[in-house]
């Protein structure tokens, strides 16, 4: 099992990690995040415009931003999010009430989309996946911070 998720680890942080945002127009990968529906009630991808309502409306709302740290410091982050370690959340869950809404980023949607359904499996109540990532969320023109800058 520890195998299964190494590898599903690896395969998302190779796939769904591209060095430059504008070369995630052109992959399939977003797309197929946003035809991929995971029939679950606690899950739901959502869009930027979707997200920046669930933001407005939920003061609780937990914001996790699983790239890497170079990732987020190059491209930018949603305001109040938090950098989440993937293999942290792999291993453990998170720290946070399972009926705490989550909202899980990532570049494009892919491992955000495969850690919102591992935090389901986990218990949680209310996670949602940022569909298309910080790449369609900067496209859409929604704000980003700069940590450390």
């Amino acid at each position: 099992m520890k195998k299964i998720l190494l590898l599903l680890l690896i395969v998302l942080l190779c796939g769904c990690s591209p060095e430059d945002p504008k070369k995630a127009e052109n992959t399939e990968s977003s797309a197929a995040v946003e035809q991929a529906p995971m029939t679950h009630p606690a899950f739901q991808s959502i869009l930027p415009a979707q997200a920046m309502r669930l933001i407005g409306e939920n003061p609780d709302l937990l914001i996790i931003d699983v790239r890497t740290a170079r990732e987020i410091s190059q491209y930018g982050a949603l305001p109040n999010s938090v950098k989440g370690d993937i293999g942290a959340i792999v291993k453990n869950g998170l720290s946070s009430p399972k009926d705490r809404p989550v909202l899980v980023v990532c570049a494009v949607g892919g491992r955000s989309y495969a850690i919102g359904k591992l935090l389901v499996k986990k218990g949680f109540r209310r996670i949602y996946n940022l569909s298309g990532g910080i790449d369609r969320w900067k496209r859409d023109g929604f704000p980003v911070v700069y940590p450390g800058r």
